[in-house]
């Protein structure tokens, strides 16, 4: 019989680690679109006016401490349309692309969910100093990552080797009052980058 009992609390309480920690317990799957300027290897005609742009699955797994990036689509808008990217031919590598995601970009509902599971994952490598609140602060990660355009630059695949997170702080007086800028009366945030955080490969 407590033996059973035992067999019993044992199933209760996992439940109720799961129940209480479901970020933490399963991997979390988003669609998510954005753009960001060229790297130099792609945009070899030096088209000020263009950018790339992605529609990409992302799946970000905080207890293996591993982001995965699926690349549905890409384009490459330009704002003057006398200009046209042309890639390189054959296959391209392209090593350590590194480059800044801010969450304030997407939907709202979106950015707070994608935001909590990175500060999650972040968690499961260090301590986020006290003195942050990431639910407030956390606004964007610099993604560290590998690209191969196939032959044909009909796919991109990639590969998250790392992220950077982004503290945003209000500058502020002493008294902890915000200091907007003076001519536009806009907030003036300073950011601090944390430590890189490297990442498995799933």
């Amino acid at each position: 019989m407590s033996r059973l009992i035992t067999y019993k609390a044992i199933f209760f309480f996992l439940n109720v680690l799961l129940a209480l920690y479901p970020v933490l317990a399963q991997e979390s799957r988003y669609q998510v679109l954005h753009a960001l300027d060229i790297p130099a290897e792609l945009n070899l005609d030096h088209h000020p006016s263009c950018f790339l742009q992605f529609q990409e699955e992302w799946v970000i797994d905080p207890q293996g401490l591993s982001i995965s990036k699926r690349v549905d689509g890409f384009q490459f808008p330009c704002g003057d349309s006398t200009s046209i990217v042309t890639l390189p031919p054959g296959e391209i590598r392209l090593r350590n692309i590194s480059y800044e995601f801010y969450f304030l970009d997407l939907p709202e509902q979106e950015a707070k969910e994608i935001q909590t599971a990175f500060i999650a994952l972040i968690k499961k490598r260090f301590s986020i100093p006290e003195v942050y609140d990431p639910s407030e602060q956390l606004l964007s990660v610099y993604f560290h990552e590998d690209w191969t355009i196939e032959p044909g630059h009909q796919r991109i695949n990639k590969k998250v080797r790392a992220i950077s997170p982004v503290i945003w702080q209000r500058r502020q007086t002493a008294d902890g009052e915000t200091l907007p800028d003076a001519e536009t009366g806009y907030p003036v945030f300073y950011k601090q980058t944390l430590d890189r955080i490297d990442l498995r490969q799933p």
